[in-house]
C-alpha cells in the first residue's frame, strides 16, 4: 500500500521537527554537568583538595542554586552545601577537605528552572582523615581572617576571591579497633557568609569535615563598587568578620 501525499507531508513535517525537539532536551543536559576535581590518590587525608563548579547561566530567573558534596564512606560523610546567587557570575568553589576512607564523592547540585542532577568522581586516600589530630583544641588562635579581592579589569567580569581563617577543625572522632568512636565534642567553622555591602552573595554551610585552617574560593561578578564582607561563624557561635573593598 502507497502511502498517501498527505501521510508524505505529515512524515515530513514530523522528520524536520525532531532535530529542533532533541536540541531542546538535550541543552539543559550540556549546562547540568558537574565538574568535580579531585586528586586520584590523596596523600594528606586531612586537606584533599575540592574543586567543583557548574558550567551555567547565572541569571536572576535561571541559575545554580547550590551544590552539596558528600562522601558515603567517611566517618563524617557531609562535606558542605554551597548556596550561590546570580551576583557570583558562576557556581563554583574550592575548598580542602577530610577523608577518612576515600571512595565515590558525590555532588547534588540544583537548577532554580530545572531542578536538581548529580556528578561522582571516584578518589582514594590514606586512612585517618577523619580521625582526632594529635595536637589539642587551641582556641586562643582561632580567628584572623584574610581575604584577597582581584581588581577587575572591566565591569561585569567575574574575578576569584580568596578568603582563610585560622581555625582547627576537630570531628571529636578516633579510630580504635577499626571503628570511628567520638572520643571528644566537634570543633569547626559551621558557616561562611559573603555579602557585598549589605546584599548576601553567598552561603557556605561547612561541616567537621572542611579541613582545618581552610583557604576558600570563589567567584563574584564584580558590577558595582562596594565593601565585599566575609563573616566567619563556628559551632560554637562565635564570629570573625573580614572586608575588603571590590573596586569596578
Amino acid at each position: 500500500m502507497r502511502p498517501s501525499r498527505r501521510d508524505l507531508l505529515i512524515g515530513a513535517g514530523l522528520t524536520l521537527l525532531a532535530p529542533a525537539q532533541l536540541r531542546a532536551q538535550s541543552a539543559p543536559d550540556r549546562d547540568h554537568r558537574i565538574k568535580l576535581d579531585l586528586p586520584i590518590l590523596a596523600e594528606d587525608p586531612t586537606a584533599v583538595p575540592v574543586q567543583v563548579g557548574v558550567d551555567h547561566a547565572m541569571e536572576p530567573d535561571h541559575f545554580i542554586r547550590w551544590i552539596d558534596i558528600t562522601l558515603e564512606r567517611d566517618p563524617v560523610p557531609h562535606k558542605g552545601k554551597f548556596v550561590f546567587t546570580p551576583s557570583n557570575g558562576r557556581a563554583s568553589v574550592a575548598f580542602p577537605m577530610r577523608s577518612g576512607a576515600g571512595g565515590i564523592v558525590t555532588a547534588v547540585a540544583e537548577c532554580s528552572r530545572h531542578g536538581r542532577f548529580v556528578g561522582t568522581r571516584e578518589m582514594r586516600v590514606a586512612e585517618g582523615g577523619c580521625a582526632t589530630g594529635p595536637e589539642p583544641v587551641d582556641r586562643q588562635r582561632a580567628g584572623n581572617p584574610m581575604l584577597r579581592v582581584p581588581a577587575p579589569s572591566r565591569p561585569g567580569e567575574i574575578v576569584e576571591v580568596r578568603t582563610r581563617i585560622t581555625h582547627g577543625s576537630h570531628t571529636g572522632l578516633a579510630l580504635k579497633n577499626g571503628r570511628h568512636v567520638r572520643e571528644s565534642p566537634e570543633l569547626y567553622v559551621r558557616q561562611m557568609l559573603v555579602y557585598l555591602d549589605d546584599q548576601q552573595v553567598s552561603e557556605f554551610q561547612m561541616t567537621s569535615a572542611v579541613s582545618p585552617h581552610p583557604v576558600i574560593r570563589f567567584p563574584i561578578r564584580a558590577t558595582r563598587t562596594g565593601t565585599l564582607r566575609v563573616v566567619f561563624v563556628n559551632n560554637e557561635g562565635q564570629r570573625w568578620e573580614v572586608s575588603q573593598p571590590l573596586k569596578v
